[in-house]
């Protein structure tokens, strides 16, 4: 199941972003509560639900979505999470992930501060 539409947590070291990730999507990212307990992205694949427009225009038979399904009228769309090291202070002087950190959240199309 692919999705094209991606979504970053980021947010302080121990912050919760992990726990978050998990908690809304397919993942199993290792929590730890001190810092760096990421190092590489975690990823994981959680489903926005909504109406399916095939109800409402009444060709519910001819349902077939490119991404996602539908049940009862409902469509689950995929949205792919990422799960990056916390930022740290000097983070811009290379303290910490630094310039790492800025490449993972370049592939994210929204971020959640966490």
């Amino acid at each position: 199941m692919s999705s094209s539409f991606v979504i970053a947590c980021v947010g302080k070291p121990s912050a919760g972003k992990s726990s978050f990730l998990n908690a809304v999507t397919d993942a199993t990212a290792k929590v730890g509560n001190f810092p760096f307990t990421t190092i590489e992205p975690n990823q994981g694949i959680g489903y926005y639900p909504l109406d399916c427009p095939c109800v409402k225009h009444g060709v519910t038979s001819k349902c077939k979505p490119r991404h996602g399904w539908c049940t009862n009228g409902r469509r689950f769309v995929p949205v792919r999470m990422l799960d990056v090291a916390g930022l740290v202070p000097g983070a811009s002087e290379g303290r910490g992930l630094g310039n790492k950190f800025l490449d993972d959240l370049r592939h994210a199309d929204v971020l959640i501060h966490v």
